[in-house]
């Protein structure tokens, strides 16, 4: 005959021991360390919160003065600068203060003082400004030199990379020869197609009055 073990003898099946006893202890002291640290981070970031809604939470700079009203402007230049990420936004700013300076021609004499107190921002900046302008090929640069021999400033001529598309001569001379050819007008104009709903329209009353 067969007989059946003593559930009381298994030990899977026996009662809590003291180890099972400290387990859950250490067990809900995890939880409650657990718990309280997203009590934590909730309350870091509620305060965080507050902190941006608040008007303390604006930048320092929004508080600084205004600049005074100026009738000087940019003439046409082209976007290469604007969206060349190898120059920082100070320098793009400082190369639309240089084509502004510059007018109707492509110099400019100044020095790093006025360029320092156009920007608000110390000479030395200014001279990495200029640095980077003149190294990525979108303005040339060389010392003015006064009659007595000593520096004075900065000459500062743009490039073509600055000048818009109608001022650079190559371009320019393309655009006449293919707009005012022989044939005359804008070659570049786009044509009524087949599928064109003002020619159906033409062709439709064009139809309408030859069979009335």
């Amino acid at each position: 005959m067969y007989s059946l073990p003593d559930p009381r003898s298994n030990p899977l099946l026996a009662g809590p021991s003291r180890f099972d006893a400290t387990a859950r202890r250490c067990r809900a002291a995890q939880v409650v360390d657990h718990l309280n640290t997203l009590q934590g981070r909730e309350a870091r970031r509620q305060s965080l919160y507050a902190r941006i809604a608040s008007s303390k939470a604006v930048p320092a700079r929004w508080h600084r003065a205004e600049p005074r009203p100026s009738i000087q402007y940019a003439g046409h230049m082209a976007t290469t600068a604007v969206r060349d990420r190898r120059l920082t936004p100070q320098a793009k700013a400082l190369l639309v203060v240089l084509r502004a300076r510059c007018g109707n021609s492509t110099r400019t004499e100044t020095c790093k003082t006025t360029l320092a107190h156009i920007m608000g921002v110390c000479t030395r900046s200014i001279g990495r400004y200029v640095a980077d302008l003149v190294r990525f090929g979108y303005i040339e640069a060389r010392p003015r030199i006064g009659g007595s021999g000593l520096y004075t400033g900065l000459v500062i001529s743009i490039t073509e990379k600055v000048l818009p598309a109608f001022r650079k001569t190559a371009w320019l001379a393309g655009w006449l020869a293919q707009n005012l050819g022989d044939s005359g007008g804008n070659r570049d104009r786009t044509g009524l197609s087949d599928r064109n709903h003002s020619q159906e329209e033409s062709s439709f009353f064009e139809r309408g009055w030859a069979s009335g």
